[in-house]
């Protein structure tokens, strides 16, 4: 049986840290191994127990959530950071995603839901609810260069890892699903990002979507 999933809560209201951990400790592959008030005691915790998976709430007094994902990322960077946040809009969103956040939920998603999103971080799959992957779309849609067509600038086996990036898998799905090393796949994703300008491979899923590259191969 695999080991547990060690996760740390950070929100500034011990009701909702409370209410999580009650949730999340009965199941039996999650284990809650800390909670903390702030940016600040996240780090600190982080570095204290070596969690695999930290749920950050972004708006906190003192250190904010972004901050604290940084570091925490800096300090540990095993550890998967799952923003858990009201809040879906630009200036939350893309600040999070930049300083290291796998995934980004919000408060209203389903408990089991959660658990999934823990369970996927742990092996290094991004859960992105939405809204906030519409938001993410118009941006990659107006920053990315213009004219750009996936179809002429990536190779065929370019187009096959994007689309396993698209579905969630992590480096090692995909080298075993196209037979190559995890290092060739890390080689592929770098080209992919610097075809078509795009900064990590959560933008790239989301650019795979609006460009209709997952659909078009089921088809």
């Amino acid at each position: 049986m695999d080991p547990e999933i060690r996760v740390l809560l950070v929100d500034d209201h011990s009701m909702v840290r409370i209410g999580l951990e009650a949730y999340l400790n009965t199941l039996p592959d999650i284990r809650v191994v800390g909670q903390a008030g702030n940016g600040q005691e996240a780090v600190q915790q982080v570095e204290q127990l070596q969690p695999d998976v930290v749920l950050m709430d972004l708006v906190m007094p003192g250190m904010d959530g972004v901050e604290a994902t940084r570091l925490v990322k800096k300090a540990r960077p095993a550890a998967q950071v799952i923003v858990l946040t009201s809040y879906h809009d630009d200036e939350h969103i893309f600040p999070a995603i930049r300083a290291g956040a796998l995934s980004y939920v919000l408060k209203d998603i389903d408990p089991d839901e959660l658990a999934e999103a823990i369970r996927r971080a742990k092996r290094g799959e991004a859960v992105i609810n939405p809204r906030v992957a519409a938001r993410m779309v118009k941006e990659i849609h107006g920053t990315r260069q213009a004219g750009i067509n996936p179809f002429s600038e990536l190779t065929d086996r370019e187009l096959d890892v994007l689309r396993l990036i698209a579905a969630g898998k992590n480096n090692r799905e995909i080298a075993e699903a196209l037979f190559i090393s995890e290092k060739t796949v890390k080689t592929h994703i770098t080209n992919i990002l610097s075809k078509l300008n795009l900064s990590d491979r959560t933008q790239a899923a989301v650019y795979a979507w609006q460009e209709g590259i997952v659909r078009r191969d089921q088809t």
